[in-house]
């Protein structure tokens, strides 16, 4: 078996294969984003991590553990995550599609 995973701007998507590269199940679990000022736009890593370990129990049962031989991940692009010493999660992570920079931009 082999699961792919891909952690997008408004949904984990999940891929379950067999060992011939036939699809065995799917499964997608969504998550918001928050648009602050207009523009903004924010969301929470703790919720991606949640949703994925979510997903994960719902796509995989012991027999697809037992057998599971690679795992393929792909996040969305240009997010960032602040994070303390202690690599804790500081603030919602600003992703992609924010626009709060604009004037700068411009200029």
């Amino acid at each position: 078996m082999y699961l792919g995973i891909d952690l997008g701007t408004s949904a984990v998507k999940l891929l379950l294969l067999d060992e011939n590269g036939k699809i065995v199940k799917t499964l997608s679990k969504g998550y918001g984003v928050n648009y602050l000022n207009g523009n903004w736009a924010e969301q929470s890593p703790d919720e991606w991590w949640s949703t994925v370990s979510s997903g994960l129990k719902d796509i995989l049962d012991e027999s697809s553990k037992e057998k599971l031989k690679s795992i393929s991940f792909s996040g969305q692009m240009h997010g960032l995550v602040l994070l303390d010493k202690e690599d804790k999660v500081i603030r919602p992570a600003i992703i992609w599609c924010d626009q709060r920079t604009e004037k700068e931009c411009e200029e």
